[in-house]
């Protein structure tokens, strides 16, 4: 089972803006390295979105650590995707609980937790959302926000059948985002090396399956949510947790 855990920050940007020493709080809750995560970045928006994905990475970890490790009971949080939520005192309170967490990084920027060696994660925030995903094998997620591509730009990422699939363009880069997050190669992996099938939820290097990668959509089509991994395990969607 992939946990995969959902929070539309929108309501924070504002009170980042309205309350300085509200947010400042909330940062002291965040492991050493979120911390520096959110002290390093410039922007307002990238600060809040930062935050909250560190909140969400501790408060996921110790939810889905405290109900088994990936055991069904533990998803008594799942709601609706149309009633997601902000930072509740309950995920802070969690995340709290998580302030020693240890990550470090692969060859490519991948994160791991060494204390916890069995259990993979992943996050990604785009506009008002950040996610996070939680299994026993690698797992990659990816959100995006919709947008428009170039055909430049088109050209460039996807393969003429990936381009004439029927598939906006937003929802497939997330796909192929979300695999290059379970690889762990980020961006040092091209595009045009790889292609991605979301009719059969498949990804191929030439004519070979390497992974599977499954889209959910936000808010009427506004961004698309796309999970990769190796073994097209089931996936459990918690928000406002």
């Amino acid at each position: 089972m992939i946990y995969t855990y959902i929070a539309n920050v929108k309501n924070e940007y504002e009170l980042f803006e309205q309350n300085r020493e509200e947010f400042d709080k909330k940062c002291l809750l965040l492991c050493e390295e979120r911390a520096k995560k959110v002290e390093s970045m410039k922007q307002p928006k990238d600060k809040v979105r930062a935050l909250a994905a560190g909140i969400l990475l501790q408060s996921g970890l110790q939810d889905y650590l405290s109900s088994g490790a990936g055991k069904d009971a533990g998803y008594r949080h799942e709601k609706e995707l149309n009633s997601v939520g902000g930072l509740s005192e309950e995920m802070l309170s969690r995340a709290g609980e998580m302030k020693k967490l240890r990550i470090e990084y692969g060859k490519n920027g991948k994160p791991c937790l060494p204390d916890y060696p069995g259990i993979y994660f992943n996050i990604s925030h785009s506009g008002d959302y950040v996610v996070a995903a939680f299994s026993c094998h690698p797992v990659g997620i990816d959100i995006q926000q919709r947008r428009a591509l170039s055909d430049a730009m088109m050209e460039k990422y996807f393969s003429e059948k990936e381009r004439n699939g029927g598939f906006e363009p937003f929802v497939l880069f997330s796909g192929k985002e979300s695999y290059i997050k379970f690889t762990g190669e980020g961006m040092s992996r091209s595009f045009a090396d790889f292609s991605v099938n979301l009719k059969t939820q498949t990804v191929k290097v030439k004519k070979e399956t390497v992974a599977y990668v499954r889209t959910k959509e936000l808010e009427d089509g506004e961004y698309a949510l796309c999970i990769c991994d190796k073994c097209k395990d089931s996936i459990a969607y918690a928000v406002s947790v």
